[in-house]
């Protein structure tokens, strides 16, 4: 579904479903002067959920026309602490997940530096955690030295897959929302110069793995414009980005505060 509506949707009425879903967020802000009881808080969230959601949904498509358009800057790099990033990263995870009632863990090793697309890299985390999180187990976040690259690793323990199943996630044109998160994760590790892979057993969880290598300098760049850089309306990218496993709970007014 998401694949047939990127390539049936064009740029001015991506711009046009920002505009609506921007209307909706500060209309929803004005609203929570008069939700002072439980049943007004209730509707509220309900209704900043659907806009994250929302959110989650264009902005997928627009990563996904980007990743694939040869006219487009795909990468916008720069000098990035990775270690510092994985920790912030990793304690925001946590804050949001326990909201789903999702144990999640991350180890993050000291000293790594490189040349990446920080915002590119968010998003590959956001999308193998929110397909880990739909096990309803444990999630840990791994971010450890490799050969001249960095190894980010996501794993569950939940039912595993077997073969064929893994296989599928990998398929083009994406099979399912789970498909398309692999999907977005592999295209962006690819662009790095990386790769994703993937393993797992009946029983034990799915390892998600993504390789890549560390830049020492800035790559030559194309000049050309780079890729409008749309917000999340104010709210949390990983509110945003982990919206697809959350409870309506997570989205009342108090909590986003």
């Amino acid at each position: 579904m998401e694949r047939w509506m990127l390539e049936s949707t064009t740029g001015a009425q991506m711009v046009q479903l920002r505009v609506q879903l921007a209307q909706m967020t500060a209309a929803s802000q004005m609203l929570e002067q008069y939700a002072t009881d439980e049943r007004g808080k209730a509707y509220l969230s309900t209704i900043n959920q659907s806009v994250c959601r929302m959110l989650r949904l264009v902005s997928r498509m627009e990563l996904a026309q980007r990743l694939t358009d040869e006219d487009e800057v795909r990468l916008n790099v720069g000098p990035l602490d990775i270690s510092h990033w994985g920790e912030e990263l990793g304690r925001r995870l946590e804050s949001v997940l326990a909201g789903a009632g999702v144990s999640f863990s991350w180890d993050v090793a000291p000293g790594l530096f490189g040349v990446v697309d920080g915002t590119l890299l968010e998003q590959l985390v956001l999308e193998l955690v929110s397909n880990a999180a739909k096990t309803g187990s444990p999630v840990k976040m791994s971010v450890q030295p490799g050969t001249q690259s960095v190894r980010i690793t996501v794993s569950d323990q939940g039912p595993g897959l077997d073969a064929q199943q893994l296989s599928t996630l990998f398929q083009q044109p994406p099979q399912g929302d789970g498909g398309l998160g692999v999907a977005l994760a592999q295209q962006i590790a690819q662009l790095h110069g990386g790769l994703l892979m993937a393993d797992s057993q009946l029983g034990r969880g799915v390892n998600m793995v993504a390789v890549i290598p560390l830049r020492e300098g800035l790559p030559p760049r194309r000049l050309e414009t780079p890729p409008p850089q749309w917000g999340d309306n104010g709210l949390d990218s990983v509110l945003v980005g982990l919206s697809d496993v959350l409870p309506s709970a997570s989205f009342s007014p108090d909590e986003l505060r």
